[in-house]
C-alpha cells in the first residue's frame, strides 16, 4: 500500500489579487463555446452537481469539527488545525490514481491528488479557512488505451492564513500559507494560481476523462459539458468535447470545438494534437500545415506537454519531430532524465556524436544520484572513445 505524504510548508505567497493569472477578461469575454447538436450522445440518468462532490456526512463533519474545536487545538491557528487533522486522518491514505467525492475519501482513505484538494476545500468550508490552488507540473506516468494518452493534473492546495483585520486598507504584497500536497518532489514546476471555477472545471474533467477510459463517451461527453459551465475557458474540456465528436464521425461539430480551442489561451498542446489527427483524416493538408506550424512555434506553460508527443512522435518513426519535442522539453526542464537519454538516443541514432556528447555533458549538472552519475559518465567515455575511434585516419 502506498502512504500518503502530507508537506507542511510555511511560505511566503504573493496575495491572490496580484497572482492570479488569469487571461485578459476582455478577451476572454468575446468568446463563447460553439452551439452545437448533442443528438449524437445519450444523456446519462444524472451527473454529479458540486455539492455532491463537496458533501461530508453529518458524523464526518462533527468528527472534524470536535477536533477543530478541541482543546488541543486551541493555540494553533486555523490553518494549522485543519492541516493537524488531515496529517492525524490521512496517516494511511492510499493514493491511487481515482477520483473520489469528498464523504468517499474520508471514508475509505484513498484517492488521487485531486481527491486531496477536494477534501481539503470541504473541510475549509466548515470552517471558513480561505483555500488557493496552484497547477504543479510533474513528469506524467505514460500509458496508451485505445490510442488515450493517459495524464493527469496535479493540484497544490494553498490554506490562508486569516487576514490581519488592524492592517486592513493597507497593502499586502507577501501572504503566509500552509501547503498540502501528496509527495513533493524538487524537480515538480510550479504553474499558475487557477480560480476556484477553473478547479470545479478540473474536478469535472478528472470525471470525463474517467468515463472515457471506462468506455463511456456519452457521460465523458456530458461531463465535459458541466466543466465548461463552471469555466468556459477551460481547454481540456473543450479538446474532450471535441474529441467525443469526433469520435462519433461529427467531423463539421469536432472542428467548430477545435476551432474554438485555439482561440484560448493555455494547454493548448494536446488539443493541437487532436486536431492534427482530425486533420490527416480529413486528409485537410492546409489545415494539417497550419496546424503543425503552430504546433512547432507553440510555447505551452507545461513543459511534459512535450512528452507525449515526443513519444508518439518516436512510435510513428517521425524522429526529426521527436528530437524538437524533446528539445523543446528540455528547455524547461532540462533535468528529465527520461528525455535526455531518449534525446541522446535519438543523436546517435542519426551518428550525430557531438550532439550526444554535449547533452550528455549537459545532463551531469543534474545527475545528483550516483546511480544516475555512473550512467552519464559511462555513456560519455562511450561516446568520446566512439567519437576517438572514427576520427581515426584509415
Amino acid at each position: 500500500m502506498d502512504f500518503t505524504r502530507i508537506v507542511l510548508l510555511l511560505v511566503a505567497m504573493t496575495s491572490q489579487s496580484c497572482v492570479l493569472h488569469n487571461a485578459d477578461p476582455q478577451f476572454q469575454a468575446s468568446l463563447e463555446p460553439p452551439v452545437t447538436s448533442i443528438a449524437q450522445f445519450q444523456q446519462p440518468a444524472s451527473l454529479p452537481e458540486l455539492d455532491q462532490l463537496f458533501y461530508l456526512n453529518d458524523k464526518q463533519q462533527q468528527d472534524f469539527l470536535n477536533y477543530f474545536h478541541s482543546s488541543a487545538q486551541a493555540t494553533n491557528p486555523a490553518e494549522q488545525r485543519l492541516y493537524n487533522y488531515l496529517q492525524n486522518k490521512l496517516m494511511y491514505f492510499s493514493y491511487e490514481g481515482a477520483n473520489y467525492p469528498a464523504q468517499v475519501a474520508l471514508e475509505q482513505f484513498r484517492g488521487n491528488c485531486m481527491t486531496l484538494a477536494l477534501l481539503t476545500s470541504a473541510l475549509a468550508k466548515l470552517v471558513n479557512i480561505e483555500v488557493g490552488y496552484k497547477v504543479i507540473y510533474q513528469e506524467p506516468l505514460i500509458d496508451y488505451k485505445d490510442n488515450i494518452f493517459i495524464s493527469s493534473n496535479h493540484i497544490r492546495t494553498y490554506l490562508y492564513k486569516a487576514a490581519d483585520e488592524s492592517k486592513q486598507g493597507s497593502l499586502i504584497l507577501q501572504r503566509a500559507a500552509l501547503v498540502i500536497d501528496y509527495f513533493p518532489e524538487n524537480t515538480d514546476l510550479v504553474g499558475k494560481n487557477i480560480s476556484p471555477t477553473r478547479f470545479y472545471a478540473m474536478l469535472y474533467n478528472n470525471l470525463a476523462a474517467d468515463a472515457l477510459l471506462l468506455g463511456d463517451s456519452d457521460s465523458a461527453f456530458f461531463l465535459s459539458q458541466k466543466a465548461l459551465q463552471q469555466d468556459p475557458t477551460y481547454t481540456p474540456a473543450v479538446n474532450m468535447i471535441a474529441l467525443m465528436y469526433h469520435r462519433k464521425n461529427a467531423f463539421t461539430e469536432a472542428m467548430q470545438w477545435f476551432d474554438y480551442g485555439m482561440k484560448l489561451q493555455d494547454n493548448q498542446i494536446t488539443l493541437l494534437t487532436n486536431y492534427r489527427d482530425l486533420a490527416a483524416k480529413m486528409d485537410n493538408q492546409q489545415l494539417l500545415e497550419k496546424i503543425n506550424q503552430q504546433i512547432m512555434s507553440h510555447d505551452d506553460d507545461n513543459p511534459y506537454a512535450w512528452l507525449a508527443l515526443a513519444i508518439d512522435a518516436e512510435r510513428n518513426k517521425q524522429f526529426s519531430h521527436a528530437r524538437l519535442y524533446y528539445k523543446k522539453l528540455l528547455e524547461k526542464a532540462p533535468y528529465l532524465h527520461n528525455a535526455n537519454l531518449a534525446l541522446v538516443r535519438l543523436y546517435v541514432q542519426e551518428q550525430n556524436f557531438s550532439a550526444a556528447q554535449k547533452l550528455v555533458e549537459q545532463a551531469i549538472n543534474y545527475a545528483y544520484e550516483p546511480e544516475r552519475l555512473q550512467l552519464y559518465n559511462t555513456k560519455l567515455a562511450a561516446l568520446k572513445q566512439h567519437r576517438k575511434t572514427i576520427q581515426q585516419p584509415h
